[in-house]
């Protein structure tokens, strides 16, 4: 993957890396030297404990904001030139190609929203890349990726719930806040 990444940033074309969350080894040995060649790294807070080793959350289950920033660095660190992004269900966080920091709280839904789970990460990475693609602010990535992974929990499936980017912006808009 990484020799892909290398030759496709030759040719001028922005790269970017989602991965899927297991347990196991594999996430030290496969994804550091990928890393390198990467634009935009758009991973979950399992994906990004895997990756650098950080701990996101407490065995309670409880996310460990304190953590998240250092991850972040982490992940710059191993290469990413662009964007590090978390996502999780709390919300986004990413540090940007001049090292800012930046987060955006989940969408607060109503108790009787979530439809199912299938596909919220995905739609979240997505919306950020949609964002990426347009020029967009990691901070309009961030907010964007909310909305879909939102609209997502609207459904059983993993597609059924998207909607036009105009209608995610509005569904940020009309819900806001944080998820409760």
């Amino acid at each position: 993957m990484a020799r892909l990444l290398c030759q496709a940033q030759k040719r001028g074309i922005k790269t970017s890396v989602d991965v899927v969350s297991e347990m196991g080894d594999r996430f030290k040995r496969l994804v550091p030297p990928a890393l390198k060649y990467t634009d935009y790294c758009i991973i979950n807070e399992i994906e990004a404990g895997q990756v650098t080793g950080i701990t996101l959350r407490d065995e309670a289950g409880k996310l460990l904001t304190p953590n998240i920033l250092p991850a972040l660095q982490e992940i710059k660190k191993l290469g990413v030139s662009q964007w590090a992004v978390i996502h999780c269900p709390e919300g986004g966080y990413g540090l940007d190609d001049t090292g800012r920091f930046v987060e955006s709280p989940s969408i607060k839904l109503p108790a009787d929203y979530i439809k199912g789970t299938v596909g919220a990460g995905d739609a979240f990475c997505a919306g950020a890349l949609y964002s990426a693609y347009h020029g967009e602010s990691l901070k309009e990535a961030l907010e964007l990726g909310n909305a879909a992974a939102a609209a997502s929990l609207s459904k059983p499936g993993a597609v059924e719930g998207m909607l036009s980017v105009e209608n995610l912006k509005n569904l940020r808009r009309l819900l806001g806040g944080t998820k409760s």
